[in-house]
């Protein structure tokens, strides 16, 4: 997203612009992907000689559940955008894309989930406890991590 700076009034501008997902750079991505494009509604105004746009960046993402593994579509929303330029004195435009990039991926959840309620998968036989219980023991089964329960410290 270009901003020409001779377009903005002094009253300020709104913008609305849509961007193909893969400005996201998500190609390699194990856990993410890009399900559409990258949405923005903005409002930039020229003070002091400095540009700042304000506003709501949003982009369909398709992400790998921390849980159960399955791949699910969400909406990553970044409704607080805020970013200024200093240096706008000797420049025509302003290049908003690499910031758009950039809210996106730092709204990207750290561990995404399908639904709140996922109940993951079977720690012994790798089942989806979604689809329902398994076949193993109902015995205790609190994980690879229950050896620390025992020590003596």
């Amino acid at each position: 997203m270009i901003i020409k700076l001779d377009k903005i009034p002094e009253q300020g501008l709104h913008l609305t612009a849509e961007e193909p997902g893969d400005i996201l750079g998500l190609e390699d991505d194990p856990a993410f992907s890009t399900a559409g494009p990258v949405r923005a509604s903005l409002y930039a105004q020229v003070v002091d000689e400095m540009l700042i746009v304000r506003g709501t960046v949003s982009a369909e993402i398709r992400a790998e559940c921390a849980r159960c593994t399955q791949m699910f579509s969400t909406t990553v929303v970044d409704s607080g955008f805020l970013r200024d330029y200093s240096d706008i004195q000797e420049v025509e435009e302003v290049d908003m894309t690499e910031s758009l990039r950039e809210a996106i991926i730092l709204e990207l959840p750290r561990f995404p989930l399908c639904d709140e309620g996922c109940k993951g998968l079977c720690f012994q036989c790798g089942k989806d406890l979604n689809d329902g219980p398994c076949g193993c023991s109902n015995g205790d089964k609190r994980g690879a991590w229950e050896a620390l329960d025992n020590l003596k410290l």
